[in-house]
């Protein structure tokens, strides 16, 4: 039987851990009620600072109705 070298599973958890920060961030964007298409795309290039960012930021609020529109 022929052995795997370590390298491959550690290139293998490395992209399952690369892929699940960014699904991750992308879904506390989302209940921040931030884009979560813009964070997705800012976690593939930058997942660590991306990460930190969207941990960092606060909610949005929803705008309150304007006065006078019923």
């Amino acid at each position: 039987m022929r052995k795997v070298p370590r390298m491959i599973f550690l290139y293998i958890i490395s992209i399952i851990v690369y892929i699940a920060l960014i699904f991750i961030t992308m879904s506390i964007a989302g209940s921040k009620n931030r884009s979560q298409l813009g964070f997705g795309l800012f976690a593939v290039f930058l997942p660590i600072i991306a990460f930190i960012v969207v941990l960092i930021i606060s909610p949005v609020q929803p705008a309150p109705p304007a006065a006078g529109s019923d």
